[in-house]
């Protein structure tokens, strides 16, 4: 079996993001361009982040979700985020951000 890997990787750290995080997800995933992964790396969020992008794991394979057991600090979590995707090419995208299409 060989596992896709995905044009683009689209990193997303995130720490109590519940406010944004799913109409920044949503806006990615309406895009044109379909072959990428969207990794959200959540930083120990103690609101309603994990059930939101759990979400949209759910329903569409081009989400991953990772969490931290403990805050280990925004630049930790951005390169564990990093190290985790898999794309030729990679872009940060903040969790409060939304793309237009």
């Amino acid at each position: 079996m060989t596992l896709h890997r995905p044009r683009l990787s689209v990193g997303v750290p995130v720490y109590n993001g519940e406010r944004y995080i799913a109409e920044a997800i949503r806006s990615h995933l309406e895009q044109d361009f379909e072959d990428f992964e969207l990794v959200v790396s959540d930083n120990c969020s103690d609101d309603n982040t994990a059930a939101i992008v759990k979400e949209f794991v759910d329903i569409d394979s081009r989400v991953r979700y990772t969490r931290n057991e403990d805050n280990i600090g925004g630049p930790a979590n951005f390169n564990r985020l990093f190290r985790l995707t898999s794309g030729d090419l990679f872009r940060w995208a903040a969790a409060d951000d939304r793309i237009e299409p």
